[in-house]
């Protein structure tokens, strides 16, 4: 009776122990949990405020802090990949360093998509070499993933406006394909942005025709016409290369006579955008020499 007891005892003990270490599990799992919805939380509470430069550069620790204890978090991801294209494109005016944010962003939307079952189905069932199947996963990408798609070539296409022409060449399919996809499945995502991405590379590349680029940036500005964006990059890329002064100008004049707030989500960087704009005026006789 005296090993019965003893073992029964024994029993208990570790029944209780067991339970007591559940509890234990549980709670990290649900802190590590709140600790990532909380610095997303403060992420984007500094985000909404990104016209001060310190909350912008805030907003992107946060994110990044959120990302690096779980890269599956597909809102997290999606905006730090915004707020360093929004760092190194607005903020940021070394370009090196410009150029260091983009790749941080391109490489934080590129390491989710890779992770993703839609994007190793279309590597998987693409033939051919590794950028064919490279182009075949990206081809696959869900209506859900636009957004981090979408900052991935935005921050891979701003990286590649200051290299060499061979370089940039050199990654056309690949970008224009995960535009291509983001018309198909989101062609407004945005404000229109594949239509302006668009209409910037094909006014920067050689041999390309340019209407090409002004039907671009004409369906993006059709589209929302209150993202001021569209028209500094057709004055700054489209217009020079053409050497239509007069356009030049009645865009820029456009850009700073808006109301930078008709588009609430987007007004820090409308207001970043008419000062790149007055910018590019004062340069107007040295840019049409």
């Amino acid at each position: 009776m005296k090993i019965k007891h003893f073992i029964l005892l024994i029993g208990i003990c570790l029944l209780g122990t067991s339970c007591a270490t559940k509890p234990t599990v549980f709670s990290q799992y649900f802190s590590k949990e709140k600790n990532i919805q909380f610095l997303v939380e403060k992420g984007q509470s500094h985000w909404e405020k990104r016209i001060n430069p310190d909350d912008a550069k805030m907003a992107r620790l946060f994110l990044a802090k959120a990302y690096n204890l779980d890269p599956n978090n597909g809102e997290a991801s999606a905006l730090y990949s915004q707020s360093c294209h929004f760092i190194g494109h607005y903020l940021e005016e070394d370009q090196t360093k410009s150029d260091s944010l983009f790749l941080e962003g391109m490489e934080t939307a590129w390491d989710f998509i890779l992770a993703t079952n839609a994007y190793q189905e279309g590597f998987a069932l693409t033939e051919g070499d590794s950028t064919a199947k490279m182009i075949g996963g990206i081809e696959n990408t869900p209506q859900e993933m636009i957004p981090i798609l979408y900052w991935w070539v935005a921050n891979y296409s701003r990286y590649l406006v200051t290299k060499s022409v061979m370089e940039r060449l050199s990654q056309r399919d690949i970008i224009e394909t995960a535009l291509h996809r983001i018309l198909a499945v989101n062609p407004n995502f945005f404000y229109y942005g594949a239509h302006r991405i668009f209409g910037g590379i094909y006014a920067r590349l050689p041999g390309v025709e340019l209407i090409l680029s002004e039907n671009n940036f004409a369906k993006s500005i059709a589209g929302s016409p209150n993202y001021l964006g569209t028209f500094v990059i057709r004055a700054q890329y489209l217009h020079t290369k053409s050497g239509d002064r007069e356009q030049f100008v009645k865009d820029l004049q456009f850009v700073l006579n808006a109301d930078p707030t008709l588009l609430p989500e987007v007004s820090p960087e409308n207001l970043i955008e008419q000062s790149k704009a007055r910018k590019l005026l004062e340069k107007e006789s040295a840019l049409f020499e």
